[in-house]
């Protein structure tokens, strides 16, 4: 989370990785808007409400998160296209409130992986193989946590195996640092100086002289 003087922070997640694994979980799924709530949903299950919960507001026993097993997981393993959709920030928002803190997916959707950033929410993207191999893993040991570390860019196994990921280098310096926009556009000052008083040189008539 973030403060009034940095930005949200990461640097590494032990939780229970729960095996959503569907494809195009889009925004309207994530968080939905423009319909009341589920009778009996709370800030930390909205997430997922059509897709956790009958209209009535029993839970759907199929549906990941609502397995005792996955219950507190804080990671979730998805397919192509998560967060496809709308700029909603309650599609990231949402699912921090329960916990949630890692996304392992084939990929996302840009505005979901943008608000991803905005909030400290963590969108590691992954092959299917490596997804599937987790999403075995934990449900052939339930309740047993994994490591995700920004830092060395690992998802650990523990007792098993380790998978190797890249994020983008700004995202993983915004994240481990807690900068904020203006922090991040600070650091590049001085190239920006140069840069603009280049420009200046090559193109005055845009400065009107």
């Amino acid at each position: 989370m973030a403060d009034a003087n940095n930005g949200p922070t990461f640097v590494l997640q032990v939780g229970i990785a729960a095996p959503l694994l569907m494809d195009n979980v889009d925004t309207d799924i994530i968080s939905p808007i423009g319909k009341p709530p589920v009778p009996g949903v709370t800030d930390e299950t909205r997430a997922f409400e059509p897709i956790r919960f009958f209209s009535d507001g029993r839970e759907k026993r199929d549906f990941v998160l609502n397995q005792e097993a996955f219950r507190k997981a804080s990671i979730i393993l998805a397919g192509k296209n998560f967060g496809t959709g709308s700029s909603r920030a309650g599609a990231v928002t949402r699912p921090m409130d329960g916990g949630i803190n890692v996304v392992i997916a084939e990929s996302f959707g840009p505005l979901f992986y943008d608000n991803s950033i905005r909030y400290g929410l963590l969108a590691v993207p992954l092959d299917k193989e490596k997804i599937a191999y987790i999403a075995q893993w934990s449900r052939t040991n339930p309740g047993k946590s994994i490591v995700v570390d920004l830092e060395r860019q690992e998802i650990k196994i523990p007792g098993d195996t380790s998978f190797d990921f890249l994020v983008e280098p700004r995202v993983r310096e915004k994240l481990l640092n807690a900068h904020t926009p203006l922090q991040e556009v600070l650091r590049h000052e001085t190239e920006i100086t140069a840069f603009q008083q280049s420009y200046k040189q090559s193109s005055p008539w845009v400065y009107g002289e």
